[in-house]
């Protein structure tokens, strides 16, 4: 693998790469010196401390230099690429202590020819991981459709839920059949260890446009839709909960709201003055739900009363590139899928919609609050460094 890498290298545009790498590492060798000297020299601070602010410094220098010097990476994403060359680079220096007391102390050999042999191994190799691992571009592998299979993907994410599937997907093949709409029914079977796959398919027997997509092990409802996204060949997604607590006949209003605003986006509201809940949720996971709500609107996303009501609408477009991006696997994916959609421009329409609580709700208050709460984070760490700023495929 080394060889191959090497070989790499030999072309022209490879040397520069190569000789750009030297340059910018002289200078920060300069700089590691120069911030030493003046906080042991100006600030007094002890020369151990001082020598970890100075090699902080000039990593950071050097980062910046070879992102958009060396390797002219175009990459936003700023946090993650830091922390893989921080790590190539305390690797590096592990590997320089290495390399001097093996050649000094057990080789004998003068300090000075071991420093020139150690400092070419290291930045060798400090150079080819940075190249191929840290600032290496990945291609982009999002599927747009221009021509459509159908018009409506239904996505119905279902983990353990060999009782509630069969009465939701014949709901929904009946309101499709019924309304003359040319869909798919695409249920992620999300590692259930029940019967929920064996229902699926004893139904797809007689529901030809019935489709199961199954994995093993659980992975998190977020997860699921994600799949099912990658999965669908609509020109319209839709992704609505198992339990059916958002009847499939909103879709006609998610829809016909999408087209009067030009939205690319329609999500269903159990917040808005028009909403009609039929079975509130018990009190403690009202207020629950409100506060995150709340932090949600102050950090992430204005203007939306309602992140998390598993029923949403997309245009095809839209569904791919963001759930492209997606990062989040488990309940808080909606909040993540919203925010990615207003940092891309993608515009979103909030409508009331008719909702009922299940009593057999796999919500966890307590722990998934503390998860949620620590995904809200997540998610604008990965604002703020990027990480969702990558040009959308259209």
């Amino acid at each position: 693998m080394l060889k191959r890498a090497i070989t790499k290298l030999k072309s022209s545009d490879k040397s520069k790469q190569f000789i750009k790498y030297c340059l910018v590492g002289g200078v920060n060798t300069f700089i590691d010196i120069g911030a030493l000297y003046v906080f042991v020299e100006y600030l007094k601070i002890d020369v151990i401390t001082a020598s970890v602010f100075s090699f902080i410094i000039a990593v950071a220098n050097s980062f910046l230099m070879n992102k958009l010097w060396t390797f002219r990476n175009k990459s936003t994403n700023y946090r993650k690429q830091f922390i893989k060359f921080f790590i190539v680079s305390v690797i590096g220096l592990g590997v320089n202590t290495i390399f001097m007391f093996t050649l000094v102390n057990l080789l004998s050999i003068w300090y000075i020819l071991s420093k020139v042999i150690t400092s070419f191994v290291v930045l060798t190799w400090n150079f080819l991981v940075n190249k191929f691992w840290t600032f290496r571009l990945f291609q982009q592998n999002i599927e747009i459709l221009k021509n459509f299979e159908k018009d409506l993907s239904i996505i119905v994410p279902a983990y353990n839920e060999e009782k509630r599937i069969g009465k939701t997907i014949l709901a929904i093949s009946d309101y499709i059949t019924t309304r003359k709409i040319k869909a798919e029914i695409i249920v992620v079977d999300d590692g259930s260890k029940d019967k929920t796959a064996q229902v699926v398919n004893n139904l797809s027997k007689k529901i030809t446009n019935l489709r199961l997509v199954s994995y093993q092990p659980n992975r998190g409802k977020g997860f699921a839709v994600k799949k099912g996204v990658e999965e669908s060949r609509s020109k319209l997604i839709l992704f609505t909960d198992a339990d059916g607590s958002t009847p499939i006949e909103e879709y006609e209003n998610l829809k016909n709201s999408l087209d009067k605003t030009s939205s690319d986006i329609a999500i269903g509201s159990r917040y808005m003055a028009e909403s009609n809940v039929k079975i509130k949720q018990p009190f403690s996971r009202i207020m629950i739900g409100r506060v995150g709500n709340f932090l949600i609107r102050i950090f992430l996303i204005e203007n939306i009363r309602d992140t998390q009501c598993g029923f949403k609408l997309f245009k095809h477009t839209a569904a791919k590139n963001i759930f492209h991006f997606q990062k989040v696997k488990r309940f808080a994916f909606d909040m993540e899928a919203l925010t990615i959609a207003n940092h891309l421009g993608y515009k979103i329409v909030e409508i009331p919609v008719t909702w009922s609580d299940s009593t057999d709700s796999r919500l966890r208050p307590v722990r998934d609050s503390i998860r949620t709460l620590k995904d809200l984070i997540f998610i604008k760490l990965n604002l703020l460094s990027g990480r969702y700023r990558q040009e959308k495929t259209k």
